[in-house]
């Protein structure tokens, strides 16, 4: 059976559409509009479809649809055809003394080629499988584990914070180690972790979740600092990673993230630990845990633009991160030196109040109170000014060395998120491209003892002429190796979704943690704008009084 004709392409899709939606009750009209928003014209005009573009389309229907009535098993197409050759034979030994011999041979004929055709659409059934890979249009949706909800983490108003650090001193065979106060309000957990506890959990997850996108850690030290700032900003960074991990709603119900936060005991604690050590990364797609017991599988035009695009973006907000940490850097470093140059200025003013003092005690008449007063004024104003650039330096510090700190390391974790699917891309378009050269190769000999076939659908290849007809033997050799393909499609079809979904909600959150961020920061900015203006009008009221006699307000330092 050939299929090139126009005619008969159009009647093989009609059949199939009848097998798979109408004769196994699915609802004609819902189907049409599914197809039509998939597709301009999609339910109204099959030729806009391809054989394999049409089969993709009712698997996901069917996925997330029911049948409105009772089915019909395909397994049971053997059986139609026996009660079928049953029930002729009967009809024809029936009619054996009733008809002439020529009538006879004739109704047998009519009867041969009925048979003929259903032994034709049962071959269809067998052989006539899609084998054009159309990877430009492809979409599934796996079934996958549930994740298992946890009432208590559902309230929206939950805060995960680390309050303070605590140095513990080591003994004769122990070193000393800092741990950290995590308080989950308004739940009531209050548990201690150390570094390297942070640093299981964060390999526990990625385990447990490929595809996801974790949050990054500060990166781990060899020597030991006890600097109080280093401290603080260490704090403040594993204090993001929780809260972070605290926004993904997957991420916030999985059971060993709820034993990190829950469990007070430190034994309790290893013991969970210890039970880690039996996990295996997921590796197949049945395995991985989401809301809703599935995953989206994809690959498609616009996704591959996204894709290719968003690559492009996150390398450059990568860069740019990395500019702006290293400019926040030398903002730090300007206000430290712009502030000990004006506390030097203010040193200066001493000096000359100094001087003018020792000038006014060492004469009896002539002397300038007033001048005094000048230098004693403008140490002032200079003192206070440099101690409101002082405070501009842990605000610099804190709103934006740590905080873009952070921002770069979660690019460079999202880079390697997207390592992840070009791997799986390239593993996938590796073994399919061997793959097809080795079946056109098979193909070419036609040798059917290599195709990995059972013989009787080698026989109905033969009975129907479809041997030489490349598409369909291409679709049915190396069954196997066929099935492995379609595997690691689904495994760079899923990464090539979860791409896009991670991405887009990492951008959507950027926009939120950005805003909140420099909401609180331009608030801060807002307050030393008011010190300052202070320091300004009273230095003005004090510069004004020494200009125009008046009653002198003096505040020394």
């Amino acid at each position: 059976m050939q299929y090139q004709n126009e005619s008969e392409q159009i009647n093989r899709k009609q059949q199939l559409l009848r097998r798979e939606i109408y004769d196994k009750g699915y609802d004609c009209q819902a189907f049409q509009d599914y197809m039509e928003q998939l597709k301009v014209n999609g339910g109204q005009d099959v030729n806009i479809w391809t054989y394999q573009e049409l089969q993709e389309a009712i698997s996901l229907f069917q996925t997330t649809n029911q049948p409105q009535m009772e089915t019909i098993d395909l397994d049971d197409v053997s059986c139609r055809q026996s009660e079928f050759n049953d029930q002729v034979q009967f009809e024809a030994q029936s009619q054996d003394e009733q008809l002439p011999k020529i009538q006879q041979d004739q109704q047998w004929q009519n009867q041969k080629q009925q048979c003929q055709t259903i032994q034709n659409d049962i071959h269809e059934e067998i052989v006539a499988k899609p084998s054009v890979d159309n990877d430009r249009f492809y979409q599934k949706i796996h079934l996958c584990k549930l994740q298992d909800k946890k009432m208590i983490l559902t309230a929206k108003e939950i805060n995960v914070s680390i309050t303070k650090f605590e140095k513990i001193q080591g003994g004769l065979l122990s070193a000393s180690y800092y741990i950290y106060i995590i308080n989950t309000e308004p739940i009531g957990w209050n548990v201690q972790r150390r570094y390297n506890d942070f640093l299981w959990l964060r390999e526990v997850l990625n385990k447990i979740y490929p595809g996801r996108y974790i949050p990054p850690l500060p990166k781990k030290t060899v020597l030991k600092n006890d600097q109080e700032l280093y401290l603080i900003k260490r704090m403040k960074f594993l204090e993001k990673f929780l809260q972070c991990l605290f926004q993904s709603e997957l991420i916030r119900h999985d059971k060993w993230f709820y034993a990190f936060l829950s469990i007070k005991e430190e034994k309790d604690f290893k013991h969970i630990q210890k039970l880690s050590t039996q996990l295996s990364r997921v590796t197949k797609l049945e395995q991985i845990i989401s809301l809703d017991g599935q995953v989206q599988l994809q690959i498609n035009d616009n996704l591959v633009t996204y894709n290719h695009e968003s690559t492009s973006l996150i390398n450059q907000i990568d860069l740019s991160y990395k500019k702006l940490r290293k400019e926040s850097k030398q903002l730090l470093l300007d206000f430290d030196q712009l502030s000990n140059t004006i506390y030097n200025m203010g040193q200066t003013c001493t000096d000359l109040y100094q001087f003018s003092n020792k000038f006014n005690q060492s004469i009896s008449q002539g002397k300038i109170s007033k001048l005094d007063i000048l230098y004693i004024s403008m140490n002032n104003m200079l003192v206070q000014w440099g101690n409101n650039l002082t405070a501009q330096i842990k605000i610099v510090q804190e709103e934006l060395c740590s905080f873009f700190k952070f921002h770069h390391h979660s690019i460079t974790s999202l880079k390697e998120f997207i390592k992840q699917k070009e791997q799986a891309q390239q593993e996938y378009e590796k073994f399919k491209s061997k793959l097809e050269l080795k079946k056109h190769k098979l193909f070419t000999q036609q040798d059917f003892n290599r195709w990995e076939v059972p013989s009787i659908q080698i026989k109905a290849l033969q009975d129907s002429n479809l041997t030489q007809n490349r598409e369909v033997c291409l679709a049915i050799m190396l069954p196997q190796e066929t099935t492995l393909q379609e595997e690691l499609k689904n495994i760079f079809a899923f990464y090539n979704y979860q791409q896009f979904s991670e991405i887009d909600s990492h951008l959507e959150n950027t926009v939120t943690f950005f805003s909140e961020h420099f909401i609180k920061f331009c608030s801060l900015q807002k307050e030393m704008l008011a010190e300052q203006k202070l320091v300004w009008d009273k230095s003005i009221v004090n510069f004004n009084n020494l200009h125009y006699p008046q009653q002198i307000i003096l505040k020394k330092t």
